[in-house]
């Protein structure tokens, strides 16, 4: 599990590994190629758009505990800078590297979750929030696996 020094640093990152996702994703919605184009154009498309509402619910949730400085832009930048360079290690596939974004992305997800459980700290609109992206990110990476095999 990923160690986090307070509740708000844990949702810091989440978002901004979510806003990098939704950035990794895009792009590889312009760059796929090949005989599979159309289908994986859309398939990433239908990823990175499912995750716009995730990232808007999440920064509203954080501003309303922690004060708009929770979401500071620049902060928010460095973050998801250091972010897609941990997941997309280079890969150049589109497909492939938005798989391990989405594999890191879900491991976080489990981290910031159980983090918050264990120090109580997990509110139940919280709960449920994590709970159903975790399970909207469970679909993306079957589709992604299945397309990926």
């Amino acid at each position: 599990m990923k160690k986090f020094s307070s509740p708000e640093e844990s949702l810091k990152i989440l978002l901004a590994t979510l806003r990098s996702a939704h950035w990794v994703h895009w792009t590889g919605h312009w760059q796929v190629k090949s005989n599979c184009f159309y289908g994986d154009h859309l398939l990433l498309e239908r990823v990175y758009t499912g995750i716009v509402e995730e990232i808007d619910t999440l920064a509203e949730k954080m501003v309303t505990v922690f004060g708009a400085g929770a979401v500071d832009p620049r902060e928010q930048i460095a973050l998801a800078n250091t972010v897609v360079d941990m997941q997309s290690s280079g890969r150049q596939d589109p497909i492939e590297r938005s798989l391990l974004v989405e594999e890191n992305l879900q491991a976080l997800l489990s981290s910031v979750f159980n983090y918050l459980e264990n120090i109580n700290k997990l509110p139940l609109g919280l709960n449920d929030y994590i709970a159903a992206t975790a399970n909207n990110h469970d679909t993306y990476l079957y589709l992604l696996r299945q397309r990926s095999k």
